[in-house]
């Protein structure tokens, strides 16, 4: 009785070399080309065997010698299936069994009775049953060195505080992984293109796994000590209220590694077998043609300072380049003398998509005094070390929303740069917008701010940039260097966008030391935080008006459009800055001026009195009907870059129509509204094209999610019991950030409040949206140029 084990042909004894896998259409080939052999030779009358199978027959074992798809790995049927060859396969062995030509020498003396006559077979083989299954080895890859510093009881001291005193040699490496403070006591090691030599200071340094981890280079024998992060938790706390503040550090992964894994907010990773598993671990590497290229600026700006724009496509590298050229100028010597040729640095941070110094939607002029050790989203607000200087909101976080308005602010912060910061050297960081109306706003740039020094962070072009590029760098040295693409995707830009921004929204400042950091960050939903109640109506209100960018919203539409987004605070330091005459309301013949000087009399802008705002308003501004005052921008007006400048962002938490007040949430700090009321300017909110803040909507839910699952012991925000989706107002509110939302469902577990949130919907089971139910994308102004038109 035939078995159902697979069946192995026992020819070992009659082959001097094993057999050669060939392929069906070869085998035919090499079959027809023995037509000419006049006689076959005489093959015993002896039956093929099987040693797993004694019992099979000939044809059978014919049939897997003919099989064309060489060795497989055997997989496990299911009881009862019935197994069908194709028919290509079917019909070539059914024309072989009937053939008389000779085979190989293989089945020469095996295979005369099969040959002999046809056997007939069943449609169907016999079915499969108990097959054993062969476990696969997947290849796994060996654990990549990260850290070349060997820890022992000489250079290694770990004390009860959490601090580690480690003595380093030349040549020494360090990869950590988390949030924590370095004080070099002896000696001087490099991080991030910074030199950091023995002295108090404590840098203070955030590295994620979703951003390329810095590196610790011992070019000297050193002493380092690393000290546990005082705002870690504030920052990792961010995750209860947001998955995509979750794995993102050394922490657990699960209840079983909390139990054994340490407190401490740093970790060591000598390999990549060290990290968090299932994480992709890149350390930050400058390849040589950079650290060529910064040698080189550093060296053109030893004798007077330059400025350095850095433009490339997306995704190449261009703000890594920027902060290590950065560091570089901060920390660097000049050779023969042991002062430090730069303690400072000015950057024109001109991205509103991937912005580094402020929030996006926003470009800002920045001064920096201390290295840049974390991404952005760790240091969301302004300290002694990153203090940004002035800023505009362009209402969009790309320039194609109002190019004519990117440059003017772009030329106004490079004006006051060179009035106020132009002993330091500038490092100006450009999109990565380089095709179409991009690349003619980086030629513009090019013109209108003249730097000395233009780098291009890719070496392959498109060569139509590349050409563009070098024709307007009449007074520029230009230069390309290689790109450096990231392999780390668990975090998109949109992502890291929101991070930002919430980041932001959270964060707040708090007294501390010279050495402690100064940002600390809320670790509560904002729906617990108390809003800002501002009036806007009545003789005492706090807003002069709304404007909006880009479109304009009906006016019976005001409140439910800006109910719930973010929209930019600016402070409107003249009248002048809305283009409009005080007399006409209509816009004036010098609203266009030389944007390069900015700053009137004294170098101050001229104040004045709230008459000339009040004749203004009267002329300019309308009311919704709940009151809230609208600035008409029909005809295209922004605010004057000249005259005015932005504080921050602001969310809408809600609108209270019965007594006139928006509730307004913003870490902006109370003094800065202060300062721009007592000159006698007013506050400006302006609505455009930021990010939904999604975030936001469903901060409370996962708030409530974290806390049942930390009650219970138990993962259960991590699981997808139900899932949520967002309901936008409109078009005009979706961006590439909400794509993720739209296209799959939101987390979300533990949560047993029947109450409705806001813009979110709750789905069950296997319950979906209707078709039609997602938010239209609607382009606008397709194929306009720079110029408008």
């Amino acid at each position: 009785m035939a078995t159902n084990k697979k069946r192995k042909l026992n020819i070992q004894e009659n082959i001097q070399e094993p057999p050669q896998t060939m392929s069906a259409f070869a085998l035919r080939k090499k079959l027809l080309s023995q037509q000419s052999i006049a006689a076959t030779p005489a093959l015993p009358n002896a039956d093929i065997t099987n040693e797993d199978n004694p019992t099979s027959s000939p044809q059978d074992a014919l049939d897997d010698a003919l099989d064309t798809k060489g060795t497989r790995s055997p997989k496990k049927v299911k009881k009862g299936s019935n197994i069908q060859p194709s028919n290509h396969k079917s019909e070539y062995r059914t024309r072989l069994r009937n053939s008389t030509l000779d085979l190989p020498p293989a089945f020469r003396n095996n295979t005369s009775k099969a040959i002999a006559s046809p056997v007939t077979r069943s449609p169907s083989p016999p079915l499969i049953e108990d097959q054993e299954e062969v476990p696969i080895q997947l290849f796994k890859a060996p654990p990549i060195q990260l850290s070349n510093f060997k820890p022992t009881k000489n250079n290694y001291k770990e004390r009860k505080d959490g601090r580690i005193i480690l003595k380093l040699s030349a040549g020494d490496r360090l990869v950590i992984l988390g949030n924590y403070g370095m004080h070099t006591t002896a000696g001087e090691i490099t991080i991030n293109g910074a030199t950091l030599r023995g002295s108090e200071e404590v840098h203070w340094v955030d590295a994620p796994y979703c951003h390329a981890l810095p590196v610790i280079r011992c070019p000297e024998n050193a002493t380092l000590e690393l000290l546990p992060h005082p705002n870690a938790e504030g920052l990792r706390s961010l995750g209860r209220l947001s998955p995509q503040f979750r794995k993102l550090w050394n922490e657990a992964s699960s209840s079983e590694d909390k139990s054994t894994s340490s407190d401490s907010s740093f970790q060591i990773l000598y390999s990549t077998a060290d990290g968090p598993k299932r994480a992709v671990i890149q350390n930050l590497i400058s390849p040589p043609e950079w650290n060529r290229d910064i040698t080189k600026l550093i060296n053109i700006t030893s004798s007077k300072p330059s400025s350095i724009m850095i433009t490339g496509p997306k995704s190449s590298g261009k703000s890594t380049f920027g902060k290590i050229l950065a560091n570089r100028f901060i920390t660097d010597r000049t050779s023969g003398s042991k002062k430090r040729a730069y303690r400072e640095v000015a950057v024109l941070d001109l991205d509103p998509g991937q912005p580094e110094y402020c929030v996006a939607g926003q470009i800002a002029l920045v001064h920096l005094t201390k290295p840049v050790l974390g991404p952005s989203f760790s240091r969301p607000l302004s300290s002694s070390g990153i203090r940004q200087i002035r800023s505009h909101a362009l209402a969009s976080v790309s320039p194609a929303s109002n190019p004519e308005l990117y440059l003017e602010a772009a030329v106004d912060l490079m004006a006051h740069y060179r009035n106020s910061l132009g002993r330091c050297p500038l490092i100006i960081n450009t999109p990565g917008w380089i095709q179409g109306t991009g690349l003619d706003l980086l030629t513009s740039l090019i013109a209108s701010l003249r730097p000395a020094e233009v780098v291009y962070m890719s070496e392959s072009g498109p060569a139509e940039a590349v050409e563009a590029l070098q024709e307007s760098c009449n007074a520029s040295s230009f230069s390309m260097l290689p790109s450096q693409t990231s392999q780390l995707t668990s975090r998109t830009p949109a992502h890291l966008r929101s991070m930002q921004t919430m980041s932001y929204f959270h964060a707040e400042y708090r007294k501390v030391g010279a050495n402690d950091s100064p940002v600390s960050w809320n670790p509560k939903p904002l729906t617990a935080m108390p809003p800002w109640q501002v009036s806007y109506k009545g003789p005492n209100h706090g807003i002069f008006g709304i404007m909006c960018y880009d479109y304009q919203v009906p006016l019976d539409l005001l409140a439910d459009a800006i109910n719930g987004t973010i929209l930019a605070v600016v402070g409107v330091e003249n009248i002048k800055a809305f283009k409009y005459s005080a007399n006409d309301g209509k816009p004036s013949d010098d609203s266009v001026a030389n944007m390069m000087d900015i700053d009137s009399i004294d170098g101050e802008p001229q104040n004045i009195t709230a008459s000339s705002f009040s004749r203004l308003a009267e002329n300019t501004i309308a009311s919704s009907p709940e009151g809230i005052p609208f600035i008409d921008t029909a005809n295209g007006t922004t605010l004057d870059p000249k005259y005015s400048h932005s504080l921050g962002l602001a969310l809408v938490r809600g609108i209270d129509t019965e007594n006139g007040t928006l509730q307004l949430l913003t870490p902006i700090p109370s003094e800065t509204i202060e300062t721009i009321l007592s000159m006698g300017g007013q506050i400006v909110l302006i609505s455009g094209k930021f990010d939904a803040p999604a975030w936001a909507y469903t901060e409370d839910l996962y708030y409530r999610a974290s806390g049942e699952a930390a009650a219970d012991n138990d993962n259960a925000a991590d699981n997808v019991d139900e899932s949520m989706e967002l309901v936008e107002d409109g078009p005009e509110h979706v961006s590439d950030a909400d794509a993720d939302a739209e296209s799959g469902n939101l987390p979300y577990a533990g949560a047993t409040d029947a109450t409705p949130v806001p813009w979110i919907e709750v789905l069950h089971g296997n319950q979906k949206r209707g078709a039609g139910s997602k938010v239209w994308r609607v382009r606008r102004d397709l194929g306009r140029g720079v110029n408008g038109t």
